[in-house]
């Protein structure tokens, strides 16, 4: 009887025992990865009880959350008019939106929600393996969305708003000159070669001149965007690729010189992270031509 009691009373010591070293595996002393105020989620899963799920995470800029300092109450003085502002967006006619990319904003979330979760009469199509969508227009083949995944960087690697404003409309009308083409093509081919001639074009033709571009961005905190991009820098980011287009020419090394020699600036500080003068990080949100 009394051997039988110790087992017993052992099970539970050795439970307890479980239980309190694998705490300290999880939650070492000094951690506060394991203080939960209330609503406060844990690698993407809400305490609360919930009937959605958590997606975000798929969705998350990496260094959005953890490059920045500790995260204050901001003051923004937008007025009501500011914040309430409704554009009646015409999907079917000719209006297209585009979506000025600022880099460590948010941007790579934000652009893959215009694609993928947006209710839509005709989605985007998203194909597995493929980082760009086909977005066109309800019955056409034509796209009513310019951004990185939907018509990819064809202005130029993080481009700009003297860039967007100069190159979009262009792109647009080569792709739309493009099409009439094949069209044309088709119609010879198909034995109506009087009407290729007579200029004929498809009923789903656009003027070129009638577009209306909303032109979208996403804005970050001044101070917390800039040490996320120095941190993005300091692992190796340079963006070399960007054109910088201004006035039809990109900039000569005397107008824009690099900060670094080398491949990349990795392991770059602060301080000299912010001593270079013609680091572009200094005036990423901002509209102005950069030569």
């Amino acid at each position: 009887m009394d051997e039988r009691s110790s087992k017993l009373i052992l099970v539970p010591i050795l439970a307890v025992l479980f239980v309190m070293i694998g705490y300290q595996y999880i939650c070492p002393a000094g951690s506060n990865s394991c203080h939960f105020k209330s609503g406060e989620r844990f690698r993407g899963v809400s305490l609360l009880s919930s009937p959605y799920q958590d997606t975000d995470d798929f969705y998350r800029d990496p260094d959005l959350d953890d490059d920045g300092p500790p995260r204050l109450p901001y003051k923004f003085n937008f007025t009501e008019r500011d914040l309430d502002r409704r554009v009646e967006f015409n999907i079917k006619g000719d209006d297209v939106i585009v979506f000025l990319h600022i880099q460590k904003t948010g941007g790579t979330t934000f652009g893959r929600h215009l694609v993928r979760n947006i209710r839509l009469e005709q989605p985007c199509d998203c194909k597995p393996g493929q980082k760009k969508c086909t977005c066109h227009r309800p019955g056409k083949e034509e796209s009513w969305l310019f951004s990185r995944f939907s018509t990819g960087w064809s202005c130029g690697l993080h481009a700009d708003w003297t860039e967007l404003t100069n190159c979009v409309p262009v792109v647009m009308d080569k792709k739309e000159a493009q099409r009439n083409k094949r069209w044309r093509s088709y119609q010879h081919n198909a034995g109506q070669h009087s009407l290729m001639v007579m200029g004929s074009q498809p009923s789903n033709c656009v003027c070129f001149d009638c577009r209306n571009f909303y032109y979208i961005t996403m804005l970050r905190d001044p101070v917390s965007r800039y040490l996320s991009e120095w941190k993005h820098v300091q692992r190796g980011a340079t963006w070399k690729t960007a054109l910088h287009m201004c006035d039809g020419r990109s900039p000569t090394q005397d107008e824009l010189p690099t900060c670094y020699s080398g491949d990349d600036w990795s392991g770059v500080t602060l301080k000299d992270f912010m001593n270079c003068p013609s680091n572009l990080a200094n005036n990423r949100q901002v509209c102005s031509c950069s030569v």
